[in-house]
């Protein structure tokens, strides 16, 4: 939680900098009109103030909280042992989100790939970080920097593809689902693209329950209503994500929920 406040404040002064730049450079190169324009002056000023004064506000909300606990051994490994998602996203232009323990502690991290750098930064656009036109990578790291397995999203018009990869970069599932759809819907294929799973949620963002061919709950998630939704952790943002998972699922089923689900829900 303490680093969400840090950015806020980082990105409100930036922005706050960044019109003053701005109108300078506006009243310096139209400065007969724009030099008697009170009125301008007075709301540009105004907008200054605010995001300034946002960025005071949550640096010293930020100074006043405890650092970040150590993370468990367990959960700082690339085997991912992990028996529910929580997402929380971050305060970025590039998408960057969390998975975070049941008090908000960083697990693991979600983000562009970096070894593709022109996609990394087309993701600042939001047509473009669901793979539309071009594929886009995303990274699933310890936050120590360890590659626990990467997603590629790519929008081929009449289906949307996600190929899921180990950290040894070697594919273990597809997930097909449909570009458009009022329920969210997908299927899942193993390394050998033999059918796996198959399944429908009971709407676009609300309850998504996911079956397997003998009706055994494998994921749920419920919008809005998670065991930790109270906590300050995740009160500091609108949007958080939990999901959880069946306690006998593989390392293979794990990951590929993983990526199912930030696309379904975490990138929102």
């Amino acid at each position: 939680m303490k680093h969400i406040y840090e950015r806020t404040a980082k990105y409100a002064k930036l922005a706050a900098f960044l019109i003053l730049a701005i109108y300078i450079a506006i009243v310096f190169i139209f400065k007969d009109i724009i030099w008697k324009d009170f009125e301008t002056h007075f709301i540009v000023g105004f907008m200054f103030f605010i995001f300034y004064s946002i960025s005071f506000i949550f640096q010293n909300a930020a100074e006043k909280l405890p650092a970040e606990h150590g993370l468990h051994s367990d959960y700082f490994s690339v085997e991912f042992p992990v028996k529910e998602l929580n997402f929380q996203q971050d305060v970025s232009l590039i998408p960057q989100s969390y998975l975070v323990s049941n008090i908000g502690e960083r697990l693991y991290k979600i983000e562009p790939s970096k070894e593709h750098s022109i996609s990394r930064l087309l993701t600042a656009c939001a047509i473009f970080k669901r793979g539309f036109f071009y594929p886009i990578t995303y990274n699933l790291k310890t936050m120590d920097e360890n590659l626990v397995c990467q997603f590629t999203i790519k929008n081929k018009i009449k289906f949307i593809k996600l190929k899921v990869y180990d950290h040894a970069n070697k594919q273990i599932s597809t997930i097909v689902l449909p570009p458009i759809s009022v329920k969210n819907r997908a299927v899942i294929f193993n390394a050998n693209n033999e059918k796996i799973l198959q399944m429908e949620a009971k709407s676009m963002y609300g309850d998504i329950d996911v079956d397997d061919f003998n009706g055994k709950r494998l994921a749920t998630y419920r919008y809005g209503i998670f065991p930790y939704a109270t906590h300050p952790a995740f009160e500091v943002q609108a949007m958080n994500v939990h999901v959880k998972l069946a306690q006998d699922l593989t390392h293979t089923e794990k990951l590929t929920f993983a990526a199912l689900f930030y696309y379904w829900t975490g990138n929102q």
